[in-house]
């Protein structure tokens, strides 16, 4: 729900901004630095929650890229789920204003007489008591009383893009439509915008309590458009005509404007102590860690699964001696040689040994003679070979 936090970071920013606006600045007569003080404001809220003072991070974060899920069975009536189809629904509401605002300004041009005049473009609505500009668009009854005070009233709307000013603040309550406050800024602009024309119209050509008396005779019954800025605007009536008799504020009281830089610089520290960001953000100055984070997110966000807490970080592991991995290479076997025992023949010549390979089978020896073994109580006979004839030896002769 990042974009929930982002939302409610901003919106708190803008309150506070406008809080210093309402205390200090809406009743001072320099309406030019009030128009841009709320514009510039408004837009800064939505940046500041990007931004965060590097020299205010303490905390060293580590990198892991672990993980661990769990598989649930898949559900869309999440908490997440209700509140982003509610938002998306009242924003979708007020777009459709918006562009019904516009088809309702292309309705009102289509049969209405036209010309140009120094590039304003002027279009004339028979008996319909209205003046009113958008952008360089100017709707007036060609009747109407002091017709020329009322063109001088919408020509500074058109030369000071204030149509510009109207869209901008519409988006943003289309963002945030549920900020309660974001409607008082848009009244204030407006009020604003038709302070920095009424000075312009009562300047020189008319005096400021016959313009108001004018105003009063035609706010009545008139009907307005959202996107435009219209001239007989009952709403404001009051605090425009009260603001006609208001005396000019001193040069001083713009000074006041520098109390924004420290109002700035706190939220810069709320930024970055207070809130915890989910989603990227810019680093203003140097951290007092001198620790490099690397920030990437290696998880996929699915709705079906459920990370549990992340382990907690391993102390690092000294470098160990690097092992040297000994390949032994088989040796290709050899085939040996084995040599039978030589035969041996009765009055016979010793035979050169026969060659047996690795396939055929070794001859084994013949067995050693067992000699025979005396058993208690039985004598052993031993015959022995008569002895040879012995021959008669030749007598000598005499």
């Amino acid at each position: 729900m990042s974009w929930l936090y982002y939302l409610l970071e901003a919106n708190l920013y803008l309150i506070l901004f406008y809080g210093f606006y309402r205390l200090f600045l809406h009743r001072e007569t320099f309406y030019g630095l009030n128009r841009y003080y709320l514009i510039i404001s408004s837009i800064l809220a939505f940046i500041l929650p990007f931004l965060q003072l590097g020299f205010l991070m303490n905390e060293m974060v580590f990198n892991y890229t672990g993980y661990i899920t769990i598989d649930e069975p898949q559900s869309y009536f999440t908490p997440e789920n209700v509140l982003l189809a509610i938002y998306l629904s009242v924003s979708t509401i007020l777009i459709l204003k918006v562009l019904w605002g516009l088809r309702y300004i292309a309705k009102l041009m289509r049969n209405a007489r036209k010309r140009k005049e120094n590039g304003i473009t002027f279009i004339e609505i028979q008996n319909s008591k209205v003046a009113f500009s958008f952008f360089n668009l100017l709707f007036i009854d060609p009747e109407m009383n002091q017709k020329a005070t009322v063109l001088k009233h919408e020509t500074v709307h058109i030369k000071q893009r204030h149509s510009f000013d109207i869209l901008l603040f519409e988006l943003v309550q289309i963002s945030s439509w549920f900020n309660p406050i974001l409607y008082f800024i848009k009244n204030d602009i407006r009020l604003i915008h038709e302070y920095l024309a009424d000075d312009a119209t009562t300047r020189a050509d008319i005096a400021k309590y016959d313009y108001a008396l004018f105003l009063i005779q035609n706010s009545y019954g008139t009907q307005s458009v959202t996107l435009s800025n219209h001239f007989f605007n009952s709403s404001l009536l009051k605090n425009r005509i009260s603001m006609l008799n208001q005396k000019k504020s001193a040069k001083w009281a713009r000074l006041k404007l520098l109390f924004v830089i420290p109002l700035s610089a706190f939220m810069l520290f709320l930024s970055t102590t207070a809130f915890t960001k989910d989603y990227g953000t810019i680093q203003l100055g140097q951290k007092k860690e001198s620790l490099t984070i690397v920030l990437q997110d290696t998880t996929k966000k699915k709705s079906d699964k459920k990370k549990l807490p992340p382990p907690p970080p391993k102390e690092p592991i000294k470098a160990e001696a690097k092992k040297v991995t000994e390949i032994r290479i088989n040796e290709p076997k050899v085939n040996k040689i084995r040599f039978a025992p030589p035969i041996v023949k009765k009055d016979s010549k010793k035979l050169p040994p026969s060659i047996v390979t690795q396939d055929a089978k070794p001859v084994p020896p013949p067995p050693p003679p067992i000699e025979p073994k005396a058993t208690k109580g039985k004598v052993l006979q031993i015959k022995l070979a008569p002895p040879p004839p012995i021959e008669p030896k030749p007598a000598k002769k005499s």
